[in-house]
């Protein structure tokens, strides 16, 4: 019988009767088909397989997540460290440049509350306020940023401005004349700013004065004139030509004369005030501790206003010379000048010597200020203080 379902496909024996070896060769034939396709397989696979890695496994953890409220802050370097370490360590950063910042803003502290001394102990120097040199006892701010300029300062007669014509008085030349001190103290208004200059034999018993009598206090500084040395403020001026590290310790013999002063203002300085390179490195000093500059408004060139601004430096700039010729009458009218500046722009200032007749017609004045429609007020309260304002 033939064997329809183990007979090759398509192949004929020619005698009718099925070959016994159809079936062996068709068995031999699926093996060998089997056997290479399972070949061709296992080839593909272990060339797509990656290679085995010899490294030891290492579990992989995840985060932990701390309790701590705050991260640990990371030190980066400042931007001009990390262009500088660019250039020195990759050669192809040759063309960077490291750019440093220009001028002299620096950012501060905000200012701590306002804070003003006793009255029974204005005539001694606040210990927070101080520091010790070979100079004397300098004014410093202390260490909650408390400013020598304001705890030494008087209080004005109206706090803020409700369109008061105000009048600030700054009488000059203390110390020096034991007579010129002595009328000053006892006959000024306690409103009239006095302004002592580093000489005199008895500088401190003057400073309790005045202190005692309210006033608030400037430091004159002796500053180079044009006709210096022909024209000679005194010892240890400060010059236009010599090395700031001179001038600061000229700066400094003077300042520590004295104490207890909202800030400092010129002694003459035709020439220095008129140099903001030699003038930037000691307003930068009177800005860091705390203090403020009075121009005395007497060059007109100054270049005082923009270096102060410069130097984040309290300032303000006198618009009169009460007695630039010292006659009563000449004194008279310059105080009438005075009230008419403050009337038209709020404010006025106008700085005198401590003349007999100057002392007189000012204290004259500053008593009938009322009648005249005016306020006499002390300088550290109309200064320009960036820091108050930022």
């Amino acid at each position: 019988m033939t064997d329809e379902l183990t007979r090759p496909l398509g192949l004929d024996t020619g005698d009718g009767q099925p070959s016994r070896t159809g079936p062996i060769i068709g068995m031999v034939v699926v093996c060998l088909f089997v056997a290479a396709a399972g070949w061709l397989y296992w080839l593909r696979l272990g060339a797509s397989a990656p290679e085995p890695d010899s490294s030891p496994v290492i579990a992989e953890k995840a985060p932990v997540r701390t309790t701590t409220p705050e991260a640990e802050p990371v030190n980066r370097p400042e931007p001009a460290a990390v262009s500088q370490r660019m250039t020195d360590d990759n050669p192809a950063h040759d063309g960077l440049v490291s750019v440093e910042p220009t001028g002299s803003i620096r950012p501060k502290n905000p200012l701590p509350e306002m804070r003003r001394q006793e009255a029974t102990l204005a005539h001694l120097p606040d210990p927070e306020l101080v520091e010790q040199s070979d100079y004397g006892d300098l004014p410093k701010r202390s260490s909650d940023g408390l400013r020598p300029m304001d705890v030494y300062s008087r209080p004005p007669d109206t706090e803020g401005n409700f369109g008061v014509a105000r009048i600030v008085l700054i009488v000059g030349g203390l110390g020096i004349s034991q007579t010129s001190s002595q009328n000053a103290v006892r006959h000024l208004p306690s409103a009239v700013t006095l302004a002592f200059a580093p000489y005199g034999n008895s500088l401190n018993r003057w400073m309790q004065a005045a202190r005692k009598s309210g006033h608030e206090l400037l430091l004159q500084l002796p500053m180079e004139p044009y006709d210096y040395p022909r024209a000679n403020p005194g010892p240890h001026t400060l010059l236009s030509e010599v090395s700031a590290q001179e001038n600061l310790a000229n700066m400094h013999w003077a300042m520590g004369r004295i104490t207890n002063y909202v800030g400092v203002m010129n002694f003459l300085g035709g020439k220095l005030v008129t140099a903001p390179s030699a003038l930037k490195p000691m307003f930068d000093e009177l800005a860091e501790r705390g203090l403020l500059f009075v121009d005395d408004g007497s060059v007109k060139n100054s270049r005082t206003s923009e270096t102060a601004q410069n130097s984040i430096l309290p300032y303000a700039r006198a618009n009169i010379q009460i007695d630039a010729v010292r006659t009563r009458r000449d004194i008279a009218a310059r105080l009438d000048d005075l009230v008419k500046e403050a009337k038209r722009t709020g404010l006025a200032i106008g700085v005198a010597n401590a003349f007999p007749d100057s002392i007189d017609m000012i204290s004259k004045f500053a008593a009938g200020a009322d009648k005249l429609g005016i306020e006499i007020t002390p300088v550290s309260a109309i200064v320009s203080d960036p820091e108050r304002k930022g």
